[in-house]
């Protein structure tokens, strides 16, 4: 029990991680985003147009990979904090049972 416990604590630090790292992210989003709109005012022309529009669009497949790559790992930190809780309930519900053939 105190194995599954102590993994479910290591699940809770690997999501307040997730959760932090997704706060910069959306921080280097904001940045980003006024960076790019800077640009836009800044740069003028054809080609200046069109290299804005690429780096935008550079910049919104990374968005998405980025929130794609988030979403899988809070999935699988999600599926493992479950395993273990089942393994924890089924290990409690156990150590009911043999307390009370003990009794």
């Amino acid at each position: 029990m105190e194995r599954e416990d102590d993994a479910l604590y290591a699940i809770k630090n690997k999501i307040r991680h997730l959760e932090d790292m997704e706060e910069d992210i959306h921080q280097a989003r904001r940045e980003i985003d006024d960076i790019l709109y800077h640009m836009k005012e800044v740069w003028r022309g054809e080609h200046a147009e069109h290299t804005f529009w690429q780096i935008e669009d550079e910049v919104n497949h990374y968005n998405r990979r980025t929130a794609c790559m988030t979403n899988d790992i809070h999935t699988e930190l999600n599926n493992e904090q479950k395993k273990h809780r089942q393994n924890l309930h089924a290990l409690e519900t156990k150590q009911q049972d043999i307390k009370k053939e003990m009794t």
